[in-house]
């Protein structure tokens, strides 16, 4: 699955915004409905209730519009409060992570990558370029502002941090109706910053 980003035409009318956003929310819809194995341009095309042809004409084919839909998952983001410490906004954002994937769309969407992985290793990698590594970006952002507070060490890998935390909280979505869900995130958070948190110098 080789994917890249739809260009306007040249030439022609101008393209309609609203219908570009309605191809894209239906092909988000049957992403996460019917995973990448029932993906099809005439499932969007009914979902979004327009001819096949309207696909085509913004999109080359079904991988195309799978990267236009994957692209579309940063609309189901939080709004974090820019008041309050970054440790705030860290929890928030980790919170926001083990969101049991049934209740939301992104999440069912995820439920259908990681069972599709195995079978289709580009479709993974494409989902963590247009999904995973912005949000990843986010976190590494947090980290770093704790950095300037204090309490994260400027020595720590903040993107082996932001793995140790995102972990867990991968964990508790998967397995959330279970007893381990009711760990809570400030617990995770507490055990890593005993590996990347400030410490004393030795002998101080």
């Amino acid at each position: 699955m080789t994917v890249a980003r739809a260009e306007s035409p040249a030439r022609g009318r101008p393209r309609d915004a609203a219908l570009d956003r309605r191809i894209a929310e239906a092909a988000l819809d049957v992403l996460a409905g019917s995973g990448i194995a029932g993906f099809t341009i005439e499932a969007v095309a009914q979902r979004a209730g327009v001819g096949k042809a309207a696909i085509y004409r913004r999109y080359s084919g079904r991988d195309d519009v799978v990267a236009a839909a994957l692209d579309q998952m940063h609309d189901d983001l939080p709004t974090v409060a820019a008041e309050g410490t970054a440790r705030d906004r860290l929890k928030a954002s980790l919170d926001f992570i083990r969101t049991p994937m049934t209740q939301t769309r992104g999440g069912r969407v995820m439920a259908h990558v990681i069972s599709a992985g195995a079978q289709h290793p580009d479709f993974l990698a494409v989902f963590y370029e247009r999904v995973l590594r912005p949000r990843r970006g986010a976190l590494v952002s947090i980290l770093r502002e704790g950095v300037a507070e204090g309490w994260v060490d400027p020595a720590a890998d903040l993107d082996a941090a932001a793995t140790v935390l995102v972990g867990p909280m991968i964990f508790l979505k998967v397995w959330h109706g279970t007893p381990v869900a009711q760990i809570d995130t400030d617990q995770v958070i507490d055990l890593a910053l005993r590996g990347i948190g400030v410490r004393p110098a030795s002998g101080s």
